[in-house]
């Protein structure tokens, strides 16, 4: 392997291969998923996320592989949608924890926090 740091993240959890890349993630240490556009309503009419794969979301091997997509404001639904559609798989409050905040900050650091008028915290 030619570039063996670098890290890839899969848009829209691979769709509609999710199953192939939901094995990706799971095989390979430095490959994540994000959920742009998964589990709302318009991206259920175009490539729906088999049910017998949501067990392996909720896996260990990749629980902290999969990160909050939105590509807002690009979408063409609310933002909100897209949490929603997260919180509707039922996979209780720490799974939702880690996508949308632990497992981006354990990737790429905590963001540096802001006062307004842009001082630092």
């Amino acid at each position: 392997m030619r570039h063996r740091r670098l890290t890839a993240i899969v848009a829209h959890m691979g769709a509609p291969d999710y199953q192939a890349f939901l094995r990706l993630a799971a095989d390979y240490e430095r490959v994540a998923l994000d959920t742009t556009m998964i589990f709302t309503e318009f991206f259920d009419e175009l490539a729906p996320f088999p049910a017998t794969s949501l067990p392996l979301v909720r896996d260990l091997g990749l629980a902290g592989k999969i990160l909050l997509g939105s590509d807002f404001p690009n979408i063409p639904y609310p933002y909100a949608r897209q949490l929603t559609g997260l919180e509707r798989l039922g996979l209780g409050d720490a799974w939702l924890r880690a996508v949308c905040w632990q497992n981006p900050v354990a990737m790429f650091g905590s963001p540096a926090l802001v006062r307004p008028g842009g001082r630092p915290c």
